[in-house]
C-alpha cells in the first residue's frame, strides 16, 4: 500500500460520498482487526482490562453491518450508520467513538463537502457522551485532530489532505497522552482509544490516497489477557496472585532481579546480551511495582499479565453440554481436530488444507443452528475476512454474531478453553479473544519450491518453522527444524505447550519428539492433541 495517490483507487475528492463512507468503515475494521490486540495491550485508563482494541472493533463491526441492507444516499446510510455504531458500542471506548462516529456522519449528511465540520462536531459529541471528560484519552486526541482539520480545510485543501492533516494530528496528538494522564505515564503506554482513533483515521488517509501512514507499534502489554485485572479476586476477596512477564533490554539485570525478588515469587530473569526475559509471580497490587521497576532500569516491551487461577493447564477435555442460545463454530483442517471440537459441542466447518471455507459455508453452519448467538473462530489468518463477511450477513438477519481473532488451530483450543456460556455474550467473546491472542503459536510445514525468505534462502522440499505466521527457521530435516522452533518459542516463564499433530507422522515419531520436549523442558506442561491435519505435522501453541 505505497502507490501515489495518482495510484489510488478514487481520484482526489472535493466532499464525501457514499462509496467513500462505505469503504472507510470497511478499511478501519480491517485496520482495527490488524491493531487488535496492540490497542487491547495499551489500555490502562480508565480500567485495566485489556479489551478496548477488542470494543473498537465491534462497535466498527457493528456500524459496517449497516450497509447490509443497500443505502439510497449518505443521509440515509449516516443514519444507518450512526444508529448500529450507538447500539453495537462495546465498552467505554466504544461508546465514546460511536458518539463521535455518529454526529460525524450526520454532519456529513448535511455538507459532504466538509469533512472537517464534521469531524469536529464527532469530537463534540464524543464529549458529550462522557459524564467528566477526561484529558488524555481519545477525547483530547478527536479534539486536536479536528482542530488541525479545520486549520487545513481553511486554507482550501481537499478532502485527502484534510483526512492526512487530520491523521496526522490524531498522532501526535496520541503521543502527548502520557503527559496528560498520570495512568498512562505510570504505566509507559499512550491511550488506547486515542491509538484505535489513529487507526480508523489512518484508514480513511488509506482509501482517499491508497498509501497506509506508517506508525510505531506502542504496545508495551501492561495488562491482563484474561480477566479485567479490576475484578480478579480470590475466594476470600483479596488480591489474586499473578503472573508477570516482559522483555527487559539494558546491560545489566542485577537490579531489577533484586528488586523483583522483594516483589514476589518464582523470579526468572534469563537472557542474552542486554535482552532479558523476565518472569515473577506477585499480588495483583504488586503488577505495576513490576512493571515500572523494569521501566525504571531499562526498556520494556511484550508485557504479559496472567491471572494464575485462570490460567488453566489442563486444556478443553472437559465434557461438553449442548447450549442452544450460543454456539461456537471453528473451521478445521484435520479429522482429529475436528472430532475433539464436535464432542465439545462446537461446530465444525472442514476445510482442506491450506483453503478457507466461503462466507456462504460459514452462514450454512449458522442458520443450521437453533441458536441466536454466535461466535466464530477462524483458526486462519485469511479466513478472518470471510469470518466478517459472514458475520455482517447474519446480524442483519437478527442473530448475534462475532468472531475470535484466532489465527492458528491452538488459538482457538486456547479461547474454547475459556469459554462459559452462562456468561453474558460480550463478556465471554472478550474473555475468549484474550485467551486467543495471549497464545504464541508456531508451525511446521514444507517449502513447495525454491524461495528467499525473511530467514533466509530455502529450497523446494526443505522444513519451515513458522512463529506467529512468519518463517523463522529453515531446516531439511523435520525434527531438526521442530527442536530449534521450540527453543525460540519456550522462553523463561513458558507454562504450557500444545502440540497438535499432523496426519503424516507416525506414533513412534511423535513419543521420540515428545521425550524430547519432556527431557529438554521439564517444567513445561505438555498438552498433546492428534489434529491428523495434511501439510503441517506440527502446530504448536505457547502461554
Amino acid at each position: 500500500m505505497g502507490e501515489s495517490i495518482s495510484d489510488s483507487a478514487y481520484a482526489p475528492a472535493t466532499g464525501f460520498t457514499l462509496p467513500i463512507l462505505h469503504t472507510w468503515l470497511v478499511e478501519a475494521l480491517s485496520a482495527l482487526r490488524a491493531a487488535r490486540e496492540e490497542i487491547d495491550a495499551l489500555n490502562v485508563f480508565p480500567v485495566p482490562d485489556g479489551d478496548t482494541g477488542t470494543n473498537l472493533y465491534l462497535t466498527v463491526e457493528a456500524a459496517c453491518a449497516a450497509f447490509i441492507e443497500p443505502c439510497e444516499d449518505l443521509a440515509a446510510a449516516a443514519v444507518g450508520v450512526g444508529r448500529a455504531a450507538i447500539l453495537g458500542a462495546r465498552g467505554n471506548s466504544g461508546v465514546i467513538f460511536s458518539a463521535l462516529l455518529r454526529d460525524l456522519v450526520a454532519e456529513l449528511a448535511k455538507s459532504p463537502e466538509n469533512f472537517a465540520h464534521a469531524l469536529s462536531q464527532g469530537a463534540s459529541g464524543a464529549y458529550r457522551a462522557v459524564a467528566s471528560p477526561i484529558e488524555g484519552t481519545i477525547l483530547t486526541v478527536a479534539s486536536h485532530s479536528a482542530q488541525e482539520a479545520e486549520l487545513v480545510a481553511s486554507r482550501g485543501a481537499d478532502l485527502a489532505e484534510v483526512a492526512i492533516a487530520a491523521a496526522d494530528a490524531a498522532y501526535k496528538s496520541l503521543l502527548l497522552t502520557p503527559d496528560l494522564l498520570v495512568q498512562l505515564r505510570d504505566a509507559g503506554v499512550v491511550d488506547a482509544g486515542g491509538r484505535g482513533l489513529v487507526v480508523v483515521l489512518d484508514a480513511l488517509v488509506t482509501v482517499l490516497t491508497g498509501a497506509r501512514p506508517k506508525r510505531m507499534d506502542h504496545a508495551v502489554h501492561p495488562v491482563s489477557q484474561y480477566s479485567p485485572i479490576g475484578e480478579l479476586k480470590d475466594e476470600k476477596g483479596g488480591d489474586i496472585e499473578c503472573e508477570v512477564m516482559y522483555h527487559f533490554d539494558a546491560k545489566e539485570s542485577t537490579e531489577l532481579r533484586n528488586v523483583l525478588e522483594s516483589l514476589g515469587t518464582s523470579v526468572m530473569v534469563a537472557g542474552i546480551d542486554s535482552l532479558w526475559k523476565v518472569h515473577v509471580h506477585v499480588p495483583l497490587h504488586r503488577v505495576s511495582d513490576c512493571i515500572n521497576a523494569g521501566i525504571a532500569r531499562g526498556i520494556v516491551t511484550q508485557v504479559s499479565v496472567v491471572p494464575l487461577d485462570l490460567h488453566s493447564n489442563s486444556r478443553v477435555h472437559h465434557e461438553s453440554t449442548v447450549v442452544r442460545s450460543r454456539i461456537l463454530i471453528a473451521v478445521t483442517h484435520g479429522e482429529g481436530i475436528q472430532r475433539l471440537l464436535e464432542s465439545l459441542g462446537v461446530t465444525c466447518i472442514p476445510t482442506p488444507a491450506r483453503q478457507q471455507p466461503s462466507a456462504a459455508e460459514i452462514i450454512a453452519a449458522i442458520k443450521g443452528s437453533e441458536a441466536r448467538e454466535i461466535v466464530i473462530l477462524p483458526s486462519d489468518r485469511d479466513t478472518h475476512p470471510v469470518a466478517d463477511i459472514a458475520a455482517s450477513d447474519m446480524r442483519a438477519a437478527g442473530y448475534r454474531v462475532s468472531v475470535i481473532p484466532s489465527r492458528a488451530i491452538t488459538q482457538s483450543l486456547a479461547a474454547i478453553a475459556v469459554h462459559d456460556p452462562s456468561l453474558e455474550f460480550d463478556r465471554d467473546v472478550v474473555s475468549m479473544t484474550r485467551a486467543a491472542s495471549a497464545t504464541r503459536y508456531g508451525a511446521i510445514t514444507r517449502a513447495t519450491r525454491d524461495v528467499l525468505t525473511m530467514a533466509g534462502a530455502c529450497k523446494s522440499g526443505d522444513y519451515l518453522g513458522l512463529i506467529d505466521g512468519e518463517i523463522s527457521v529453515i531446516e531439511s530435516e523435520l525434527f531438526t527444524v521442530s527442536k530449534n522452533l521450540l527453543r525460540r518459542m519456550l522462553a523463561p516463564g513458558a507454562e504450557l505447550l500444545t502440540i497438535v499433530t499432523g496426519n503424516e507422522l507416525s506414533e513412534s515419531e511423535i513419543e521420540s519428539f515428545l521425550a524430547w520436549v519432556k527431557s529438554s523442558y521439564p517444567l513445561i506442561d505438555l498438552e498433546l492433541v492428534s489434529g491428523e491435519q495434511p501439510l503441517w505435522p506440527f502446530i504448536f501453541g505457547v502461554e
